[in-house]
């Protein structure tokens, strides 16, 4: 079966490519979990990403968006030392401060879903509001997280069994 070139290097990119990859997550936890390895992506291969995911998910409480916008500067330092994930300070303090503004989004619109199906329909246009509301965001990585949580549509390859002209 033919697939994206970039999910051919291992089965768990496979998997990632053929049942989460484009579909529509939901969730606040969830759709936090996508921004935040969106974030820590960039710059990185996916592949690195992926192979951390489940240490990503101990590291900062399951994503959970209530704990994580409590972390300190002791929880910086955790994570810092923590060589199962990607360990750029940055990085870390963006994902604590966007916790805290996805925790606002919820408080604001009902839920992380809500605020993101309220966004223009022009991608661009939503590029730049997530842009603009995230920190450590820019338009790739906002393109990235969209088309990973199928918010618009993933650009699969022509030979790509998902491809969709």
């Amino acid at each position: 079966m033919n697939r994206c070139k970039w999910s051919e290097e291992s089965e768990m990119l496979q998997l990632y490519h053929d049942e989460e990859w484009g579909k529509k997550a939901e969730g606040n936890n969830k759709l936090f979990e996508c921004l935040t390895l969106e974030l820590f992506q960039s710059g990185l291969s996916w592949r690195t990403i992926l192979h951390k995911r489940e240490n990503f998910r101990k590291a900062f409480a399951d994503f959970d968006v209530e704990k994580v916008k409590q972390f300190d500067e002791e929880d910086i330092e955790r994570l810092v030392a923590d060589a199962g994930i990607v360990r750029h300070r940055k990085k870390i303090e963006a994902t604590i401060e966007n916790a805290k503004r996805v925790a606002e989004l919820i408080s604001e619109y009902g839920s992380f879903d809500d605020f993101l199906d309220q966004l223009p329909e022009d991608k661009l246009e939503k590029q730049k509001v997530l842009k603009k509301t995230f920190k450590h965001f820019g338009l790739t990585t906002a393109e990235s997280f969209l088309e990973a949580t199928g918010r618009i549509p993933a650009s699969h390859g022509e030979l790509c069994f998902m491809f969709k002209s």
